[in-house]
């Protein structure tokens, strides 16, 4: 997400970014501002210097201050395609969105025209999957799946790959790409009008992570670095571009996700191996274990009256457990995770070698601990700061997010 944000964050956005495996940043903008052209001049400037990628998705959702038409960032987009670090796929300037179901490939194709031969990958989540999607659209060059939650209505019920299933075959055959998205929750708790919702997090990412491998899809989206607004974050949240969010603040402050670059890296290494498992993700830190662990610190029947925004729509589909990922090295046998919760063990796990998907249920208050044992020796551990309460001042049901040994 683009905001306000520093040269010095941005030269360090990229420097995590690139130690985790990342290959570039989809550069999501919503107004040619100087606020945010800016920002984007900064990271182009020490993308270019650092040696990472970029590439823009264009904010086309429906709504007042978005753009509705490619010809509105052509003129914008032209001089950036010849920078050095622009991302080209297959030798090609990647050019994506967000929405955009409504342009033409009439206007897609006046806009190929004006800025050149590239690929045209917009960011669908309204369309719905079909072996047809891409008829009457030629000028565009593949679709990516935005929807990487379970749709509400479905309750309880993990994300099917159904659609990308649907997505990826109709690509193939038309002889286009298809990019796969990953995300762990999306929480928005901003306003009682239309912007407080939660799609469902349980058992996603590490889902998701196994049903892209199976896939195989062309490129991988990860949803997302810094959209602290959405709770999807995967990266550094700076407090520039969120000055004046204060309902943001309340509900991210004190929930760092860094946590998940305990396990990204080996799913990153895993993708570009093309592994088609998630059985060689092992420990990338030298170690014989390395994981992460995320929950929610407010209990889904917990009571938060006083906060006015209310309680997110589509909460009951959320779940009172705690989730991980552990990684244990090759040829390790005989570790067990003991999950803590308050004065009390949750769960104990029996570990493998390898890929290990952790899922303990009975989540109440207290803070929750995890702890990694071989025979009489604990050999890793983490906590999360925040204790989970059954009652609150803010109906926040975004993940705190721990890594082991960190």
């Amino acid at each position: 997400m683009i905001g306000e944000i520093t040269d010095a964050h941005t030269k360090q956005d990229i420097v995590d970014a690139k130690a985790l495996g990342i290959d570039a940043f989809a550069l999501n903008i919503n107004k040619l501002e100087s606020w945010a052209t800016n920002t984007v001049d900064h990271l182009f400037k020490n993308a270019d210097y650092l040696g990472f990628g970029l590439f823009f998705s264009f904010d086309m959702a429906e709504g007042a201050g978005y753009f509705t038409s490619p010809d509105q960032f052509q003129s914008y987009l032209k001089p950036f395609l010849a920078r050095k670090s622009y991302f080209k796929y297959n030798g090609k300037a990647l050019v994506s969105t967000f929405g955009g179901e409504q342009v033409t490939t009439g206007q897609w194709g006046t806009f190929k025209k004006a800025v050149g031969d590239v690929l045209v990958i917009p960011g669908y989540y309204q369309k719905a999957a079909s072996a047809t999607v891409f008829n009457g659209l030629a000028d565009i060059d593949g679709i990516f799946n935005w929807n990487s939650w379970q749709i509400a209505a479905a309750g309880k019920v993990n994300i099917s790959v159904k659609d990308d299933q649907t997505f990826m075959t109709a690509a193939t055959s038309a002889k286009k790409l298809f990019m796969f998205g990953i995300s762990p929750l999306q929480f928005k708790h901003m306003d009682g009008s239309g912007q407080n919702w939660y799609r469902r997090g349980e058992d996603n990412l590490e889902l998701r992570f196994e049903q892209a491998l199976s896939l195989q899809p062309h490129m991988i989206e990860l949803q997302t670095w810094n959209d602290a607004g959405e709770s999807h974050y995967m990266g550094n949240i700076w407090d520039e571009p969120m000055t004046n969010a204060d309902a943001i603040h309340k509900y991210v402050d004190g929930y760092d996700h860094k946590g998940y670059w305990q396990i990204l890296p080996a799913f990153i290494k895993a993708w570009k191996a093309g592994d088609k498992t998630t059985a060689n993700m092992v420990p990338t830190n030298g170690k014989s274990v390395q994981g992460t662990f995320w929950h929610h610190t407010l209990t889904v029947g917990a009571t938060c009256g006083s906060d006015t925004v209310g309680k997110p729509s589509d909460v009951a589909n959320a779940e009172d457990i705690v989730s991980g990922v552990v990684l244990v090295a090759k040829g390790k046998t005989g570790l067990i995770a003991v999950v803590k919760n308050g004065d009390k063990d949750l769960s104990k796990v029996n570990l493998n070698p390898g890929y290990n998907k952790v899922r303990v249920s009975g989540l109440g208050a207290g803070k929750v601990q995890v702890e990694v044992w071989d025979g009489s020796t604990m050999v890793s551990g983490g906590y999360g700061p925040k204790a989970v309460a059954t009652s609150g001042a803010v109906c926040n049901y975004n993940f705190q997010v721990f890594g082991l040994g960190v």
